[in-house]
């Protein structure tokens, strides 16, 4: 079912602690695999690491040598009158949202603010995949404990306004700690001011749905696989007799290995139309921003449909 899941980058920020400005690369790869963070992506940790060092707005870079990497980030007023903001309201931001706080307390023009507020260095900021707005790298996430919560209570909706104080109060979660996002997470549903938690028996309902879909999904590449195979006897059969079978395998790996790759490159995709929105709004370009939005949307659906083919080759 779908969890909020941060983005490639967001892992690797949030592998670094506190104070840390470089770590060998050795060990980066091991916090990540420690982490599970890379799990939702299907990529292993090496893959994770070499498509954000190819990102445009990578936090990470090579250091001294291979071996090391060091962060991007470089301090600035704007940086900490951000996270200053966002710590202040405790709650997650856009850039959009952002910026006019910071105009308010500086001399920099817009152009300058959108210009030199990348975010994606610094690596107090971290975003969840399908959420444009920005969360501190300290806060955790609430969702499963609200909704072991919720389960263990039987309570199966909750009115926005009273969020805080449940959480707060009832659940025992201090809000300048957590952060709650439901909008990301499938077992919450908000319809207008209220929000219905997904009882345990509908949410195993639709994992059923969902494995029946990945089952369906490896079906039919067993088949395809199958169908290769046989293509591949009648056509060297005459001139191999002695080779009466196909190891597919090597086929099947590197078709995963191309999946990631796309996914990557999908996710390296969203980071540049969030600079082109920004760019877009600027200018008032309403229509182009439209447009990014709607290949937004497509690109979540096909890194939807890699991840199903992913998770079937998994399973071979």
């Amino acid at each position: 079912m779908k969890r909020p899941t941060y983005t490639l980058s967001s892992i690797i920020k949030k592998v670094f602690r506190p104070g840390e400005r470089s770590l060998p690369r050795n060990e980066i790869i091991s916090r990540i695999e420690e982490s599970g963070l890379a799990d939702r992506h299907n990529l292993e940790s090496e893959a994770l690491l070499a498509e954000v060092l190819r990102m445009e707005q990578s936090p990470l870079r090579v250091g001294r040598s291979d071996a090391i990497l060091e962060l991007t980030f470089q301090p600035h007023q704007l940086f900490d009158l951000a996270y200053r903001f966002l710590r202040e309201t405790q709650t997650p931001k856009t850039v959009e949202q952002i910026i006019p706080e910071l105009r308010r307390q500086t001399q920099f023009a817009w152009n300058q603010i959108v210009r030199m507020l990348q975010l994606e260095r610094d690596p107090r900021f971290v975003q969840y995949q399908g959420d444009t707005r920005w969360f501190l790298a300290e806060w955790e996430l609430a969702n499963d404990r609200i909704y072991a919560f919720c389960c263990q209570n039987g309570i199966t909706q909750i009115t926005a306004r009273s969020l805080a104080h449940f959480m707060a109060v009832e659940v025992g979660l201090p809000e300048k700690e957590y952060v709650f996002v439901p909008g990301l997470d499938e077992r919450f549903r908000l319809d207008g001011e209220t929000l219905y938690v997904l009882a345990k028996s509908e949410e195993a309902a639709i994992g059923a749905h969902e494995e029946a879909a990945a089952a369906t999904a490896t079906a039919t590449l067993s088949q395809k696989q199958e169908e290769q195979a046989e293509w591949y006897e009648q056509l060297h059969f005459e001139e191999e007799p002695l080779m009466n079978t196909v190891q597919t395998q090597p086929v099947i790996q590197e078709v995963n290995h191309l999946l990631r790759q796309a996914l990557g490159r999908l996710e390296v995709r969203s980071q540049e139309m969030a600079q082109e929105v920004i760019a877009h709004f600027q200018q008032s370009n309403m229509q182009a921003i439209e447009v990014l939005m709607k290949e937004k949307h497509k690109n979540e659906q096909i890194a939807l449909g890699i991840q199903q083919l992913l998770a079937a080759c998994e399973q071979q």
